[in-house]
C-alpha cells in the first residue's frame, strides 16, 4: 500500500464548535439519558468512563432514529456520568460512541483530515492552522475527495452530506 493513502476513516457530523474527532471509537453503549440545562450531563449505567480513559475534550456522538448529534465532553464525573459542553436534544434511550478528541471548543488541536464527500453540495470547513477563517467550498461534486487538511466541518453553510474524514 502506498504511504500517502488513508488507512482510517470516520463519519463526519458537521458542528460549529467541535472538531472532527479521531477515528476509532474508544467506548460505546446503547443506553443513556440526558439532562438538559446549564450543566448538561450524560449517564450510562453500563459504562466505565474512567476505566476506559475517557477525558475532557473527547467527543460523544449520540444517535437516535438515524440522526446524529455531537457533544464535546467537558469532564468525567464518575464511571457512569459525563458532563457535556453542550446539551443533547435527545431523550433516552439512545446509542452512543465516544471518540478521542481532536481539539474543539474546550481544547486546542491541529490534526486535520482530507475529506470524501458522498453527496455533493457546499462544504463549510475550518482548515488546519491557528487563526484560520472558515472557507466555503462551493458545489463539491458527488463522490469527491477534498485534499485540503480540515479540522472541522461547520453545520452552518454545509449542504453536502455523507462526508468521511480520512486519515
Amino acid at each position: 500500500m502506498a504511504q500517502n493513502q488513508p488507512v482510517k476513516a470516520i463519519d463526519v457530523v458537521p458542528d460549529n464548535l467541535v472538531n472532527i474527532p479521531q477515528p476509532g471509537s474508544v467506548a460505546e453503549g446503547t443506553d443513556g439519558s440526558t439532562s438538559l440545562g446549564a450543566s448538561p450531563t450524560f449517564t450510562s449505567a453500563s459504562s466505565t468512563f474512567k476505566t476506559d480513559f475517557i477525558s475532557g475534550g473527547d467527543v460523544l456522538i449520540a444517535t437516535q432514529g438515524g440522526v446524529n448529534e455531537l457533544a464535546e465532553i467537558e469532564s468525567v464525573n464518575s464511571e457512569t456520568e459525563l458532563k457535556l459542553s453542550t446539551p443533547l436534544n435527545f431523550t433516552a434511550p439512545i446509542t452512543f460512541k465516544i471518540y478521542k478528541g481532536n481539539g474543539g471548543s474546550l481544547t486546542s488541536g491541529n490534526n486535520g483530515y482530507s475529506l470524501f464527500v458522498g453527496t455533493g453540495g457546499d462544504l463549510n470547513v475550518l482548515p488546519v492552522g491557528t487563526g484560520q477563517d472558515s472557507v466555503i467550498l462551493k458545489n463539491v461534486a458527488d463522490n469527491s475527495y477534498v485534499p485540503l487538511q480540515v479540522q472541522r466541518v461547520l453545520s452552518t453553510g454545509t449542504t453536502a452530506s455523507n462526508i468521511l474524514a480520512l486519515e
